[in-house]
């Protein structure tokens, strides 16, 4: 008999761990169903101690590149109304070149062994498949909806990519401006305006109170460049740091999310991301209490987090969904009336869906909003920089040319 730790929700969605003694992983997995758990990991509890060699991570980004297109022909197989182990073997004969043909090779040897395709994906080398779609295959297999689940969460995936490169595309000019522009300046005051200050001082005039500042600054960056380098990574390292701390990290996710201008956005968008996942899980079938747990995980913030595990508990004491995330979220209350109102109506998978693309909806228009003021801040900040440095350096020239020979 080998030894196994676990992590597990129970029927209630209650977050358990422990150890369980079983011949075999797949043994365990079983025990613990007959035992109303549901799984989340398990691992050897020997090789856990020792310090098993995790999985390579440059194989894992691989893998996980190629994930989407392998669950759409997954998805499509199957619904194509394949067997799961031919569906397998032709995406592992497709992807044979890449990352996730091995991993559907393992998969197609586990289910063939008799294996759940959920346990399998769980166990999958490279780790590509998350939580997330593992238990959606769990819940899929289990309602014998397993097409629909998959599909569920092929579309939330895809629509979270889609999300986040319209996010990282809308920001990449104003950060590739803003770089160019403190490049410049920093060119300009570093190496440019040094040439200037040997004619300056050699002329023995009185210069301008703007020219001296400028040549002041110059000087200063030029013997102290290093210094300030190694002091922006420290303060980088130490903000680095510092958000490690849960109890810091937590207290800069809530503030963030009221910021002017950005803060309606980004809470917009967790928002969106949370209820996305939340609809997609109960739409495959996986009951409220675990589907919030695997949603919560889904969310970068904090804050939102923490909030979700407490509404999570009263929801388990009885509290209806909407009033306890209204009392531990920060929801927009737009979102939390259409949940009330899913509720009551018994369409809450519909409703959640409806809400997530409303606040995605807004969440778009609110950085578009940010982008468009901030594209002009930023030309306008550094305009004004460069035209302070040429201002103060033609100042000095008009003043050399003005003086007796």
């Amino acid at each position: 008999m080998a030894v196994f730790g676990y992590k597990a929700t129970d029927a209630y969605g209650k977050i358990v761990e422990g150890a369980i003694d079983a011949a075999g992983e797949r043994i365990a997995l079983e025990r613990l169903r007959e035992s109303n758990l549901f799984p989340i990991r398990i691992w050897p509890a020997v090789a856990s101690e020792k310090g098993a060699a995790s999985p390579v991570r440059g194989k894992a980004r691989a893998a996980r590149k190629d994930l989407l297109p392998f669950l759409h022909g997954f998805k499509t197989l199957l619904a194509a109304g394949m067997p799961m182990d031919r569906a397998l073997e032709i995406l592992s004969e497709l992807f044979r070149a890449a990352a996730m043909g091995s991993v559907a090779a393992f998969l197609l040897r586990e289910v063939r062994g008799g294996c759940s395709l959920s346990d399998a994906m769980r166990k999958a080398p490279g780790a590509p498949f998350g939580r997330f779609l593992v238990q959606m295959a769990q819940a899929g297999q289990s309602t014998g909806r397993l097409e629909e689940a998959l599909d569920q969460a092929y579309r939330y995936m895809d629509r979270d990519r889609e999300f986040k490169a319209s996010v990282m595309s809308a920001l990449l000019y104003p950060a590739i401006l803003l770089c160019a522009s403190i490049i410049s300046v920093v060119i300009l005051v570093v190496f440019v305006v040094p040439r200037f200050a040997g004619m300056f001082s050699s002329s023995g005039v009185l210069l301008p109170l703007p020219t001296r500042i400028l040549l002041s600054l110059s000087g200063f960056l030029r013997e102290h460049i290093l210094l300030i380098a190694a002091a922006l990574v420290a303060l980088f390292l130490f903000a680095r740091s510092a958000l490690a701390r849960p109890e810091v990290r937590k207290a800069w996710d809530r503030n963030k999310m009221k910021w002017p201008l950005a803060g309606g956005t980004l809470t917009a968008m967790e928002t969106s991301r949370v209820l996305h996942s939340l609809s997609s899980l109960l739409s495959g079938g996986v009951p409220i209490l675990p589907a919030l747990v695997i949603a919560r995980e889904v969310s970068t913030n904090m804050a939102i987090r923490d909030g979700l595990e407490v509404a999570h508990q009263r929801i388990q004491g009885g509290t209806a969904i909407a009033k306890a995330l209204g009392e531990n979220t920060p929801f927009p209350l737009m979102a939390l009336q259409m949940i009330a109102v899913g509720e009551e109506t018994g369409r809450l998978e519909a409703m959640l869906a409806s809400v997530a693309n409303a606040c995605e909806d807004d969440a778009r228009r609110g950085l578009s909003r940010f982008l468009t003021l901030l594209e002009p801040i930023v030309i306008l900040f550094m305009g004004l920089l460069v035209g302070f440095i040429v201002f103060s350096i033609f100042l000095a020239v008009f003043r050399l040319s003005e003086a007796p020979l």
